[in-house]
């Protein structure tokens, strides 16, 4: 596998972590502007994954399977706790889409639209994060270059 496969693969297993996280932080949001906000991210991230999955398979690649767990997201104990892992799994895609755009800027063929692909998908996520950081601290809810 090239290091563009294997980044492509981290950057779907980051979607995959994505959708499970939101239905850790969710229950634990205290407004109901703000579960709606999360149950939209894990919309948004769900697509992502599936689209990246499809994508991979048309590549003549295989996805890799979601984990079962990822006890590394734990514990959310409370609605401050849940805005940060937000933060967090927003945080954890642009870094992942942010290295699969700098591998298919420098690859001679990448595969069709992953270079926009992977652009579109960076500045999503660092949206939301700029959206979830201003609930979990509002002082610095911006950082100059997301992803990295």
């Amino acid at each position: 596998m090239s290091a563009l496969d294997d980044a492509w693969q981290v950057a779907l297993g980051a979607e995959q972590q994505a959708v499970f996280g939101y239905d850790l932080l969710g229950p634990r949001l205290d407004t109901s502007a703000e579960s709606d906000r999360a149950r939209a991210c894990q919309d948004q991230h769900a697509i992502l994954r599936d689209s990246t999955s499809s994508a991979i398979v048309a590549a003549g690649r295989g996805p890799v399977a979601p984990a079962a767990d990822y006890p590394a997201l734990y514990p959310v104990a409370d609605a401050q706790a849940a805005r940060r892992l937000a933060v967090r799994l927003e945080e954890d895609c642009a870094a992942a889409w942010r290295y699969l755009y700098a591998l298919a800027a420098v690859q001679a063929t990448p595969p069709q639209g992953l270079r926009a692909a992977a652009q579109t998908a960076l500045t999503s996520s660092a949206v939301r994060a700029t959206r979830w950081r201003l609930a979990a601290q509002p002082a610095s809810p911006t950082v100059a270059f997301p992803g990295i």
